[in-house]
């Protein structure tokens, strides 16, 4: 899995840009699970599995949406995305947003790895939230949970 991740999370990374990721967005990520930002605009959360190449990853990018994400711009990744699905939902009540999965082949070995991810616009921004898993895991509730909490931050006066 994790020749598969580094050139995503690369790849993510140089699309972004700079800037806080969770800035005006009320975005809960997974309790418990291990974090880092890279350059403000990229953040990833990650669980580790029972066996090394059994990790969880949920990914939040400001500035990307489902559409604008070019997964054949991500070596290793692009390839092997299949069986990609798109639809129309609403989150944080009635905010429209784009629901995506797929399946990807990890390129270690590792066996197929399910993806979700949810695009939404929040104010005049765009944020791209992705989960990652082995296939043969149970998705993980906290995890979908996360993906989709785009909602904008609650103001206080």
């Amino acid at each position: 899995m994790k020749r598969f991740i580094v050139p995503l999370l690369f790849a993510c990374a140089a699309l972004a840009g700079c800037g806080s990721v969770t800035s005006g967005i009320d975005f809960k990520a997974p309790a418990g699970w291990t974090t880092f930002s890279l350059m403000g605009r990229f953040q990833m959360w990650m669980k580790p599995g029972p066996e090394k190449d059994k990790a969880q990853m949920v990914f939040l990018i400001r500035g990307q949406t489902a559409d604008t994400m070019d997964f054949k711009q991500i070596p290793q990744a692009g390839s092997s995305i299949r069986n990609q699905k798109m639809s129309a939902i609403k989150i944080c009540g009635n905010q429209r947003a784009q629901y995506v999965t797929a399946v990807g082949t990890s390129s270690n070995g590792g066996g197929d790895e399910a993806l979700e991810m949810i695009s939404a616009p929040v104010g005049d921004q765009s944020f791209l939230a992705m989960y990652i898993r082995p296939q043969s895991m149970k998705p993980d509730p906290a995890a979908e949970t996360a993906i989709r909490s785009l909602c904008a931050a609650k103001t206080t006066t």
